[in-house]
């Protein structure tokens, strides 16, 4: 296993161009860990492939020809490799169902790097133990760089997932294309020229396109570099760089966390979601979940109940009374109500139409949503009923989490509710798909799997 080493007096961005551009094998424990969260991600494309938001863009694109070598699923072939990026990224984080890095990152890594990926792994004809390295190398650079940034970057209402994941994306593309340390130091300046994406736009359809975006910037990035594209170098640190611009940093120059010694994907390790909705309600949800199936009551008798969560929590839970489904997946008070009255929370739950369930819309009143003093961060949820009954659940950490990891059988469970809502049915039976899954590290062409 290669490990950069650094160097003093050796730049961020260095550090990630010598890593990038080196980096040959991965540990077995990466490349599991990897294939499971390529596996998760995929399903999440498939989901979203039939959602409102791929359809809009799909009617400005270029129609789709099914002799292209580029390959969406859920879609077919897709001319443009560069739109099939975005197209895949929208669909990716269509469903917010995507993993998080919620430690380091403090956003969502895989689908933005992985929805580079694919397009670039069509027109490369990389084997699948090509694009697990370089999925793992993207993770890595994104993870890293949100560790030394910290929160200030989100504070300032930057969508990591647009920035961090941007730039993630464009070293997985840079890996997969083998660049050397100039090329994909020049990648990272083009990518760095693609970054951005404000919170703002949380529930809405265009946090999708931050996805889409960023993927796009990544498979660009690599491909012009290794053309002779020129942009600049050091781009991190320069005046008027990356920290110059999307940080409140006033010198330039980032402690850059070792690459590629504890890999992100282990430790912290990334938190496959098992909820399709904003990973702030998650505890919650479990909770409420492990209410509903503990006890039993009627929902209409329930009078009060409260949900305790972190601080920057309510930064995103913006959506008290949704009026889609996207703000659905927004709201304390929607997503409790449909855990603590179905016992489950599922992708349909999100459809529009589902908003106005009688039983649901009586219940998202009573739900609130309460904020720790301090640094606390389990969640937990209080249900009182109407003859003064209190029933109380805690969830340390989410089901999913690396504390609490998700399984091989979560994963197709996630593929199972995908495939059902795919645009387009999958050619090969899922539970051979699946199989294929497991062991893509054997796959000789990557694409061969879509």
């Amino acid at each position: 296993m290669e490990v950069t080493q650094r160097m003093p007096d050796m730049s961020a961005t260095r550090q990630i161009a010598e890593f990038v551009s080196n980096q040959r094998t991965l540990p077995l424990t990466v490349v599991e860990r990897a294939k499971l969260h390529i596996a998760d991600t995929l399903a999440c494309i498939l989901a979203g492939s039939s959602t409102h938001a791929a359809s809009i863009f799909m009617e400005i694109s270029a129609p789709s020809n099914h002799k292209a070598r580029v390959i969406v699923p859920g879609l077919g072939h897709w001319d443009d490799p560069s739109l099939a990026a975005m197209l895949t990224g929208i669909c990716a984080h269509a469903d917010d169902f995507d993993d998080t890095s919620e430690q380091s990152m403090n956003g969502h890594p895989s689908a933005p790097i992985l929805s580079a990926l694919l397009p670039t792994a069509c027109m490369t004809n990389a084997s699948g133990l090509d694009v697990i390295r370089a999925y793992a190398v993207g993770v890595e650079v994104a993870c890293k760089l949100g560790s030394a940034l910290g929160a200030a970057h989100t504070r300032r209402g930057w969508h990591t997932m647009s920035t961090l994941g941007a730039l993630g994306a464009t070293a997985a593309a840079a890996a997969l294309r083998g660049l050397d340390e100039s090329q994909t130091e020049r990648a990272f300046a083009i990518g760095c020229s693609f970054a951005g994406g404000v919170l703002g736009n949380t529930g809405t359809m265009t946090k999708t396109l931050h996805c889409g975006r960023a993927a796009q910037a990544g498979y660009l990035a690599a491909a012009l570099a290794e053309r002779g594209f020129t942009a600049g170098t050091h781009i991190l640190e320069a005046p008027h760089g990356f920290l110059d611009a999307l940080t409140d940093r006033s010198k330039h120059r980032i402690e850059l966390p070792a690459l590629g010694e504890e890999w992100e994907l282990l430790t912290p390790g990334l938190a496959v979601k098992l909820y399709p909705c904003c990973s702030c309600t998650h505890l919650s949800i479990d909770a409420a979940i492990e209410i509903s199936k503990r006890h039993s009551f009627d929902i209409q008798k329930i009078a009060h109940v409260s949900c305790f969560v972190r601080n920057e929590c309510t930064d995103y839970l913006r959506f008290p009374n949704p009026k889609t489904g996207i703000e659905a997946k927004f709201s304390m008070n929607f997503t409790v109500a449909v855990a603590l009255a179905r016992g489950k929370i599922t992708l349909d739950d999100f459809d529009t139409a589902a908003l106005s369930q009688e039983d649901i819309a009586l219940l998202m009143p009573k739900v609130h949503m309460k904020t720790w003093a301090g640094e606390e961060e389990r969640g937990l949820v209080e249900v009182v009923l109407t003859d003064g009954t209190r029933f109380t659940a805690t969830r340390d950490v989410p089901r999913g989490s690396p504390g609490d990891p998700a399984s091989w059988a979560d994963i197709l469970a996630k593929l199972q509710d995908a495939e059902a809502r795919a645009r387009n049915r999958m050619q090969t039976p899922l539970a051979m798909f699946f199989a294929s899954l497991q062991s893509m590290e054997t796959q000789s062409q990557f694409s061969d799997l879509l």
